[in-house]
């Protein structure tokens, strides 16, 4: 999960809410997470690429799961990157842009695109890109709106954008973000792992 995606996007530290005490940050957390565990695992994919990988927490965990599945990530930022090829020895770490992915068409069985789509000027734009390099299916999450700026609101975050996060440009309901998905691709479910929205699509 990352913010930076392309030039000018402002980087949150996306692995800040892995590193939270919060027990109520932490249930969130591990409930989205089984929730991404739980549509790779249904997908079975021979090869998993993470667009916006970050510092390489959920490859990890997902690797850790899946023994037998490759896992490679795309991360434009280099600090995170350098974190995610600690993490994430074996697998296949590119930095770039998310709208030019250095990757061949329909290269991978399964594509990721995790909290990255709402930092994006052109959202459209990239899951296009991400489209092109899956060989099947994708898994898309955004945060699920309005609940997840009420949610910041509640804990004093934000205040003054009314709970939006800076690097927060797009901002879906479930309805609204099942869509703009079904512009690009066939969406076989749309779920919430409150506050996150999960999309599994078919190329």
């Amino acid at each position: 999960m990352s913010a930076g995606l392309t030039a000018g996007v402002v980087r949150s530290d996306n692995e800040a809410k892995y590193r939270s005490r919060n027990p109520i940050v932490r249930h969130l957390v591990g409930r989205f997470l089984t929730h991404v565990a739980t549509a790779v695992e249904r997908a079975r994919p021979r090869r998993v690429l993470e667009v916006g990988c970050g510092e390489g927490v959920v490859l990890e965990y997902l690797a850790g799961r899946n023994p037998a599945t490759r896992f490679d990530g795309f991360e434009l930022d280099a600090t995170a990157l350098a974190g995610a090829r600690t993490r994430c020895p074996r697998a296949a770490l590119v930095r770039g842009d998310v709208y030019a992915l250095p990757v061949p068409d329909q290269t991978y069985d399964l594509v990721l695109c995790l909290e990255v789509l709402e930092h994006l000027a052109d959202p459209a734009r990239a899951l296009r890109e991400i489209r092109r390099v899956a060989r099947r299916g994708l898994l898309l999450s955004v945060p699920h709106e309005p609940f997840f700026r009420l949610g910041n609101a509640l804990r004093g975050r934000h205040l003054g954008r009314l709970g939006n996060p800076e690097d927060h440009l797009q901002h879906w309901s479930a309805r609204g973000f099942a869509a703009f998905c079904a512009e690009h691709v066939t969406v076989e479910s749309c779920t919430s792992a409150f506050p996150w929205l999960l999309v599994y699509g078919i190329r």
